[in-house]
């Protein structure tokens, strides 16, 4: 299964086996007409049944997705928790005096509405983690967040934004946590700024914030990814998909997309 479950009560072990085994083949009876074929195939890599699955993401959830971007686990999501559960989105609020962000949340907004049989029960949110957390959000069962911790602790907000996913979580709630990931030992405010955290840094914040680690999935590792925070300055965005290192594309394709972390957490 390649996931640790020494945290892992035997129930919970036997339901995350039984996760696992159904989301095996989920995708194949699932209509994807909605999504693009360069979205699609970013399945391969990002492997989106597999980890809500070990999420234990149900139909009849109420789940709130950390700053969607332009929708690519929402693509997911939507059609998931459309007819039983319900999808809120919590994106870049709209007060942002960023220009991209503004733009971010207009496209995503155009996004939905230009395809209300797929995202017509989709709820948009503001996430800020400055301001109050959005009624909206709240009561949730599960929260979701996909790489995009080390923007917030670039803009000096991880504490905050970890204390806003306990409050929109009921209690028992789940946290799933997809992130970049540095070495152990590494400065986390350094390796922010190459889009990398350390393990151990994300789990002292969520413990902070009210958080148990449940389990962890080790299907998003790469070894070869220890190049990247030695040795480049582009970060996690000369790897593929983005691949904007100046020099050395070839190089950086063969080592595949990053090293992440799938980090599963309780709240207290």
């Amino acid at each position: 299964m390649n996931y640790k479950n020494t945290l892992l009560p035997l129930s919970i072990i036997a339901a995350s086996m039984l996760s696992f085994s159904t989301a095996a083949n989920a995708s194949a009876g699932i209509d994807n007409s909605h999504r693009s074929e360069a979205n699609q195939a970013r399945d391969e890599f990002r492997k989106p049944y597999q980890t809500l699955a070990f999420f234990g993401v149900k139909p009849t959830d109420k789940v709130v997705e950390i700053m969607p971007g332009g929708g690519w686990y929402t693509e997911v999501l939507a059609p998931m928790l459309a007819d039983q559960g319900q999808l809120v989105a919590a994106h870049y609020p709209t007060t942002t005096s960023s220009k991209y962000r503004k733009r971010s949340r207009e496209n995503f907004e155009k996004k939905l509405n230009d395809n209300k049989k797929v995202y017509g029960n989709v709820v948009i949110a503001d996430f800020d983690p400055n301001a109050a957390v959005d009624s909206k959000t709240k009561d949730a069962d599960v929260v979701l967040t996909f790489r995009g911790l080390h923007g917030l602790q670039n803009g000096n907000q991880l504490a905050a934004a970890f204390s806003q996913f306990n409050q929109m979580l009921k209690k028992g709630g789940k946290l799933g946590v997809v992130q970049h990931q540095a070495p152990a030992g590494f400065d986390p405010v350094a390796t922010a700024k190459k889009g990398y955290l350390p393990k151990s840094h994300v789990v002292a914040v969520a413990k902070a914030a009210g958080f148990d680690l449940e389990a962890e999935a080790y299907f998003h590792n790469n070894a070869k990814d220890r190049i990247i925070i030695e040795n480049v300055e582009a970060g996690v965005w000369a790897l593929p998909p983005s691949l904007n290192a100046k020099d050395d594309k070839e190089k950086f394709q063969a080592v595949g997309e990053s090293n992440r972390m799938t980090l599963l957490f309780k709240k207290r």
